[in-house]
């Protein structure tokens, strides 16, 4: 069964409900069946839907004018969002940074990239060309994004015309590789190890060709919320400047409040060199995405002729900046980022009473991040086999109960290992949590009744 119609759907055998409305952590379709969105869309609706204050600004941009083109003019809405993401940067990044806009994440990274080559080229340094990232990873699905990303099964397809893999180990705590279990490796030693890998690939495609090493603070869509350990990222950025390499944050999933800071590196204490945002810049309610350059990057360009060669039609587009700016206000205005700290250890703690349906092996992440990975045995960490596709089938029984979770598979060698991940908007309320965590008991005790 699926479903005939002239749109193309992402899986044409599949058949979807329409939506209809949505308020707060609630969306309707158009049966009348309501769903309580645990994972805000793919990590996206961070507010919620219906935020009065970010409707009201798009609809005062539209009064003022819908489009203008970044060749000709810079709106107000992009001037201000601009400062405004800027401030929020930590001291030693911000100091002469600026912020270029976009539609969505895969154009930040491909941004990002792009940027970080320009620099290089800014400065005379043309042979620099490689850029390093990690296996079990995702960075977006444009060319170059998709080079960049670790993640088998969504390269698969592409392989031919991706770049040749340039990737090193991710510091997977729970598949240590120290071969720790049951439960996730706590070893500072282990995460060093895995950051040293960093170091091997960049002597091995020689220094002097090297641009930038990308990287998610807290790996999302692939590993489901897999933090790294305490010592990880500091060591990363101590091997990029010994090296002078570039280090661009992909916060596109973590950034903006959603671990419980700012930024996702911020728990460790590091500063990157570029930024990419998205997802939950506008919180949905307008395709918004921006690359932050810090002022050391933004300054090889200003000491050359200024040019970055790149751009999109629809860059800094008035309304989707207005948005964005409304949405950042929102945020601010509610003290919502350290609400989301201060909620993670409860949040957290209710996930531990799902450990009784037994097929769960591990639960990690950060503020209102979590992912829980799904084994067949505790002890081992077998994972379920492939075939039965255990993460589709939660998220398809949350649906049937009314709950909507973010799955995902394939992360351990391209074909094995399932998630899902938790992630509901900052708004959602103790109540609403309680519910949330309800369903989806209700869903997983089910699920494993069956497996």
């Amino acid at each position: 069964m699926y479903c005939m119609s002239e749109f193309f759907f992402r899986n044409l055998k599949k058949t979807y409900p329409t939506v209809a409305s949505a308020k707060g952590v609630r969306i309707t379709d158009t049966d009348g069946r309501t769903y309580l969105d645990a994972c805000s869309g793919a990590v996206v609706a961070n507010l919620g839907h219906g935020v009065t204050e970010i409707n009201d600004a798009i609809s005062e941009q539209l009064s003022k004018i819908a489009f203008a083109h970044t060749t000709q003019f810079v709106s107000e809405a992009g001037l201000q969002l601009a400062k405004k993401v800027v401030q929020l940067t930590p001291e030693g990044f911000k100091e002469g940074a600026r912020a270029y806009f976009m539609s969505g994440g895969s154009e930040a990274v491909e941004t990002a990239i792009k940027m970080a080559r320009s620099f290089f080229v800014h400065k005379g340094q043309n042979q620099r060309t490689v850029c390093l990232s990690r296996w079990q990873s995702y960075h977006g699905s444009t060319y170059g994004a998709l080079s960049a990303t670790g993640h088998p099964a969504r390269r698969k397809p592409y392989v031919p015309m991706l770049r040749a893999p340039s990737h090193v180990g991710a510091d997977y705590r729970y598949r240590c590789r120290c071969g720790f279990g049951p439960g996730a490796c706590s070893k500072e030693e282990c995460s060093i190890a895995a950051a040293d890998e960093l170091e091997t690939a960049i002597v091995n495609a020689g220094p002097e060709n090297v641009m930038a090493f990308i990287a998610e603070p807290i790996v999302g869509a692939t590993l489901g919320a897999a933090v790294p350990g305490r010592e990880y990222f500091p060591r990363i950025r101590a091997i990029c400047d010994k090296y002078e390499v570039l280090l661009i944050a992909d916060e596109v999933m973590t950034g903006l409040g959603r671990t419980g800071t700012t930024f996702g590196l911020n728990h460790f204490d590091v500063k990157p060199d570029i930024i990419a945002l998205g997802k939950g810049m506008a919180a949905g309610y307008q395709p918004l995405a921006a690359v932050l350059g810090s002022g050391k990057v933004v300054k090889a360009f200003e000491d050359s002729n200024g040019v970055f060669e790149h751009g999109f039609t629809y860059s800094a587009h008035p309304v989707s900046c207005a948005a964005g700016l409304a949405a950042i206000e929102y945020v601010q205005s509610h003290n919502l980022i350290a609400k989301v700290a201060a909620r993670e250890a409860e949040f957290f703690k209710r996930a531990e009473e799902l450990l009784e349906t037994g097929i769960i092996g591990d639960i990690r992440g950060k503020g209102f991040l979590m992912g829980l990975e799904f084994v067949k045995n505790l002890e081992t960490k077998e994972p379920f086999p492939p075939e039965v596709r255990i993460s589709q089938i939660v998220a398809q029984e949350a649906m049937k109960n009314g709950l909507l979770v973010y799955p995902g598979s394939g992360f351990i060698d391209g074909v094995n290992g399932d998630h899902i991940m938790v992630a509901p908007p900052f708004t959602i309320t103790d109540a609403e949590l309680d519910e949330l965590f309800d369903l989806l008991k209700r869903t997983l005790v089910g699920v494993s009744n069956l497996y």
